[in-house]
């Protein structure tokens, strides 16, 4: 019988250290196919494995997951560990963020995170006293997607940084002086193209002045080969007068 109670409690206890049961119902976005939010109603949530809030909410969410269907959306989720790209599109600066999504218009979601308040909020249409996400920060438009690039290039960034440091034993101040140079040096080769752009946009010094030369010969020539009506005119009747002496 102790043996029996021993193992029940063993059970229990590698259950709860499992964490969830995933739903069947939740849907993993990433980079491929996070346009699918576009389209329909949607809950999506932004996590971390190494959030303990999100870890908290992993059971209200997953039980939320299980009541898509009848409340006619879907609900979805995003590492942004694998998929930096959309944090960046999304502005995730916490963690987990929430939005609501409905046919393109985005919400984010700021209410008690439990089950049965998630699944009033969308049979109550609590979202509509909630202001949508402006144009100019919404995740499909074409500055949130510039937005997203150097969030993929920052997280690049950081795992180049840390496969120096653990994979190939480099010293953290060795790989931090490299980054340092290469941004430097990069830094000096787009202000060299810049100020080339600029000097032949905008001329300055000699060159402008030699233009300016240029085009006042221009105007002196049009000047000199265009004579006004009255001189032409004189030039005739001195040329009649001169005739009629004859």
């Amino acid at each position: 019988m102790l043996l029996r109670l021993l193992a029940v409690l063993g059970l229990v206890v590698a259950s709860a250290s499992a964490g969830p049961t995933r739903s069947s119902k939740l849907i993993f976005l990433n980079e491929e196919n996070w346009e699918d939010l576009l389209k329909g109603e949607w809950m999506i949530e932004f996590h971390a494995p190494w959030c303990p809030a999100c870890k908290d909410l992993q059971k209200a969410w997953n039980a939320f997951a299980d009541w898509s269907d009848d409340l006619g959306i879907k609900v979805g989720e995003v590492d942004v560990t694998v998929n930096p790209g959309l944090s960046g599109r999304f502005l995730v600066t916490a963690l987990p963020t929430i939005y609501h999504v409905k046919d393109g218009v985005f919400r984010q979601y700021s209410g008690t995170r439990d089950k049965s308040d998630f699944i009033s909020f969308v049979e109550d249409k609590k979202y509509r006293v909630i202001d949508p996400v402006p144009d100019y920060k919404h995740p499909n438009s074409k500055q949130m997607a510039v937005v997203a690039v150097f969030f993929k290039l920052s997280m690049a960034v950081r795992d180049l940084h840390n496969h120096l440091v653990e994979d190939k034993g480099i010293p953290s101040w060795a790989s931090y002086g490299l980054f340092a140079g290469v941004t430097l040096a990069l830094g000096c080769v787009l202000g060299f193209f810049i100020v080339i752009i600029i000097d032949q946009v905008f001329p300055t010094g000699p060159r402008k002045s030699q233009q300016a030369k240029k085009t006042e010969k221009k105007d002196t020539k049009k000047d000199s080969g265009t004579e006004s009506p009255t001189k032409k005119n004189g030039n005739n009747n001195n040329t009649k007068e001169t005739k009629k002496t004859k």
